[in-house]
């Protein structure tokens, strides 16, 4: 079955404070847009993360504000759950925001409009419950009459067999379960509460809003996703771009807009990111992007490497909400990136596998479908197998880059690693002609057939199983990726196929996306037309200005 995850909407009236942001102007017809995919995408039901109006329950405008609200959502071909945000009944206990906290009084409007704050429903054999996550730790009588009815409603899923699904405002955390409280997550007692609820009754996902930014965790075999807005976005999280953001100090940026698609199978859920881009053309049709990734049954058939770091924590101010202190947050925004486009298979350097976080990291992401090859380069040393046998179970392929004339040793040393090995050679940049070389690239030319031949006779146990061919811009693909196939199934081994994208120099500027985008294109019908070889991407990155 499908359904559709959406958050933070922020409906207000269009004229509400334009003056500081424009695109104050755009949050209902947003919203209404979204709407229209929603009806688009033959779901079963819709879940709406809370914030769903923008003024709090203490101003004129929140009651008008849901009515109007209800009637965007009132155009929805199928049913809809609201969960309780912090502008819907008011922000959890925080005595460092000077916001009214959540009260009784704050529940008739909501539950006019909305129904109840916490309650739980069953589809098949799945049980969806939502949680009323403002209360938490306030000590209202509300609070404990939840926390009574949650263990029982959770036992009885449990009982029953049905997989549980929750969705929550706040999430408990945003980067690791101990971190210490701020704005953006559940304060203690209730978030060890809630936690170990997931945990002892084997949730299978929880979904949150409230950070109006893409995050995902995994705890104790529970995935933890936090959603994009469909109104606007934080501007505080514009700290983990490594470029200055467009407009409103990052407030209104709209490729970080979206929901989600969630498709139950069988044996788990897949998460489809879908970007509304902002999208206001009311009357349009399903954007053909969206139908793409939205349409089951298909991956890409390239990977990409992963220069930039892609479990960097940034740790960062947020003006007035956490005004006497810092978030530490990871930059989750690849991945929404690597699902929409159906990327399963990508390349990281061995450093991120190197503790037990990132590893824990890596296997919860092979656990939704993920498939990481490892590089390193040089001779392995003691520390490059330690961590290559701690993380075997999580690993497709490690592939090391080595000069030709430590092939040999390397072969040696990785006999016990206990994972598929690939080889690729060291190169030189900038010809024989060049006496020093300071740039380099990895893999065999696939014309070179003494050289591939030399390395298969090294290697007669053959623990090499693969070897990595590189193809530049300026390579027939499809010539290339058929000479490589063959060269390599020659010598009984796979081939790895490295495309290396077009880039600038130390004094040139390469930006022309066109070319990139063509070179893909390229890339993508070699690999469906060899799906025997393994095809990533090199220098697929928006940021790479080097």
């Amino acid at each position: 079955m499908r359904f559709i995850v959406v958050a933070d909407s922020h409906i207000r009236f269009p004229d509400d404070d334009v003056d500081t942001y424009p695109s104050n102007a755009f949050m209902v017809d947003r919203n209404r847009r979204v709407v229209e995919m929603c009806n688009e995408l033959d779901a079963e039901f819709v879940v709406h993360l809370g914030d769903i109006v923008h003024p709090l329950p203490v101003e004129d405008q929140h009651e008008p504000a849901a009515r109007l609200a209800a009637t965007v959502y009132e155009a929805l071909d199928v049913p809809i759950h609201f969960v309780a945000g912090n502008h819907d009944i008011g922000d959890k206990p925080n005595a460092m925001v000077a916001v009214p906290a959540v009260a009784d009084e704050n529940y008739g409007v909501y539950e006019r409009y909305w129904g109840e704050a916490f309650r739980s429903f069953d589809h098949g054999d799945c049980h969806f419950v939502i949680v009323d996550t403002p209360v938490l730790n306030s000590g209202l009588e509300r609070e404990d009459r939840q926390r009574q009815w949650l263990e029982a409603d959770l036992a009885a899923a449990v009982a029953a067999g049905r997989r549980i699904f929750l969705f929550t405002h706040y999430p408990p955390f945003v980067r690791k379960a101990e971190e210490g409280e701020h704005y953006d997550n559940l304060g203690e007692p209730a978030r060890s509460w809630l936690l170990d609820l997931l945990e002892s009754h084997n949730v299978e996902a929880v979904f949150s809003g409230h950070v109006h930014n893409f995050l995902y965790n995994h705890h104790v075999g529970t995935e933890m996703y936090v959603l994009p807005s469909t109104g606007f976005v934080r501007p505080d999280y514009s700290e983990l771009a490594g470029v200055a953001p467009e407009s409103e100090g990052g407030r209104n940026d709209p490729p970080k807009l979206g929901f989600f698609v969630v498709d139950v199978g069988d044996e788990g859920h897949t998460v489809r990111p879908v970007r509304t881009y902002g999208a206001t053309d009311v009357g349009g049709g399903l954007p053909t992007a969206v139908s793409a990734v939205v349409t089951p049954g298909w991956e890409s058939p390239i990977g990409v490497t992963l220069r930039h770091g892609w479990m960097s924590v940034v740790d960062f101010p947020t003006y007035g909400l956490d005004e006497f202190r810092r978030k530490r947050v990871r930059n989750d925004g690849l991945l929404p990136a690597l699902w929409e486009a159906r990327i399963n298979d990508v390349r990281i350097p061995i450093e991120d596998i190197a503790g037990k976080v990132a590893r824990a990291r890596v296997a919860s992401l092979v656990g939704r479908g993920m498939r990481f090859t490892v590089r390193s380069v040089g001779v392995p040393d003691s520390a490059a197998l330690e961590a290559m046998r701690a993380a075997r179970d999580w690993i497709s392929r490690w592939e090391i880059v080595a000069w030709p004339a430590e092939f040999a040793t390397v072969i040696e040393a990785v006999k016990t690693a206990g994972v598929p090995v690939a080889l690729a050679p060291l190169v030189p940049v900038g010809g024989p002609e060049t006496m020093v070389h300071h740039f380099v690239a990895a893999g065999f030319d696939p014309s070179d057939l003494a050289a591939c031949r030399a390395a298969a006779l090294l290697d007669q146990d053959v623990t090499v199983g693969e070897l990595v061919f590189r193809l530049s811009a300026g390579s027939v693909l499809d010539e290339g990726f058929h000479t490589a196939v063959k060269l390599a199934g020659d010598l009984g081994r796979g081939a790895v196929i490295d495309i290396q994208l077009p880039r600038g120099g130390e004094n040139e500027v390469f930006d022309d996306d066109g070319a990139v985008a063509e070179l893909v294109e390229r890339a993508v019908a070699a690999a469906r037309a060899t799906p025997d070889a393994a095809v990533f991407l090199d220098g697929f990155t928006d940021h790479d200005r080097s």
